[in-house]
């Protein structure tokens, strides 16, 4: 009975790790990207809609600590890009950008 039970731990503690097919870690926040943008113009809702950027190291395991990186770098792509802010929204994933 107790190899039964700890194959089917072992089963399940595999299930939830690993890698994704791009090799980032499934249990980590490995990318932060722009999902929507309300800029004026379409060019620039483009531009904003192909920004992403990688974590750091191997990526954050909580998502807050993710969400709290995700909009440093969103703040400071906006500053640096427009003389007038507009709303985006942003997600944090377990993979990395493509």
């Amino acid at each position: 009975m107790k190899n039964i039970v700890l194959m089917t731990m072992l089963a399940l503690l595999c299930a939830c790790g690993g890698s994704n097919d791009d090799g980032s870690s499934k249990a980590t926040y490995s990318s932060c990207k722009i999902i929507s943008s309300q800029a004026l113009m379409a060019a620039d809702r483009d531009k904003d809609l192909s920004q992403c950027w990688n974590a750091p190291g191997n990526g954050y395991e909580s998502q807050g600590d993710a969400l709290q990186w995700c909009e440093k770098q969103i703040n400071s792509y906006i500053s640096n890009n427009y003389l007038i802010g507009h709303t985006v929204t942003y997600a944090v994933e377990s993979t990395y950008c493509k």
